[in-house]
């Protein structure tokens, strides 16, 4: 199962439509919020309204069944979460913990859940630039792989 994950790309359509082009062969795309556009733009990626992203229905999380158990996707910015992350991510008991809203690249465990920030698309804090994560599960070994893609 391939998973294209990104974050906070603050309005930008063509990268989306770049990395949608680009990984045309991946499973699942996700969007961990701060998109400020509209519904209808964000064909093809399942996504979660950041603190940016006013006037749309986008659910605050959402969890994406598989058979590892759930992708676990919120923005990042919700109060249980800022003050006691690693109790709330137990809690959550997912295989997967993915969020943005830091605009910094991330990845570690909790527990036994996997926890990714792929960084901002369009406004990096932590390097020149935007980036965004691809995640690999090797259905026959269940074997994790991740790698960050830079922006070029």
């Amino acid at each position: 199962m391939k998973i294209i994950v990104v974050s906070d790309s603050h309005g930008n359509t063509s990268l989306l439509r770049e990395i949608k082009e680009k990984y045309y062969d991946a499973d699942l795309f996700i969007h961990c919020g701060d998109y400020e556009l509209p519904e209808y733009l964000m064909n093809g990626f399942m996504h979660v309204k950041g603190n940016c992203d006013y006037d749309n229905d986008a659910p605050n999380r959402i969890d994406i069944p598989t058979k590892w158990g759930n992708i676990h996707v919120e923005h990042g910015n919700s109060y249980q979460f800022m003050c006691n992350k690693k109790e709330y991510i137990k809690n959550l008991n997912a295989f997967i913990f993915l969020f943005g809203h830091t605009h910094e690249k991330l990845e570690t465990k909790v527990g036994n859940t996997y926890l990714f920030n792929p960084g901002s698309l369009a406004y990096p804090r932590d390097s020149n630039t935007g980036s965004f994560l691809v995640i690999n599960i090797d259905e026959k070994t269940n074997e994790i792989k991740w790698k960050f893609i830079d922006i070029e």
